[in-house]
């Protein structure tokens, strides 16, 4: 495949661990980075401090800054990708096991 594949250049940012998880999670609304630390079962902080900013750093999140901190939302780019979020999600409920570890829908 070339590097011009629409594809490839998806998969380079939504390949990585996580992206598409947090994603998922910032679909429900702005969360602060606790939030979603807590929202995801084995994620070390570090690691979630870098696909926040890698997200970010692309268009796809945006901060927004409150009294009480900042809080991580999707950008219009992150919410365009609802439906590859809910085609994954449909995908795994129908051919993945229900005792795979499945820790969110």
């Amino acid at each position: 495949m070339s590097t011009d594949c629409p594809v490839t250049r998806a998969w380079r940012i939504l390949g990585k661990p996580w992206r598409l998880v947090i994603i998922d999670r910032l679909r429900e609304g702005p969360r602060s980075f606790n939030q979603l630390l807590h929202s995801m079962p084995g994620i070390s902080s570090r690691t979630l401090s870098k696909a926040l900013r890698e997200l970010q750093s692309v268009g796809m999140i945006t901060v927004i800054n409150t009294e009480k901190g900042h809080l991580y939302a999707l950008t219009d780019m992150g919410k365009d990708l609802d439906p590859i979020v809910n085609a994954v999600r449909e995908w795994s409920n129908k051919w993945l096991s229900k005792t795979t570890n499945n820790e969110h829908g």
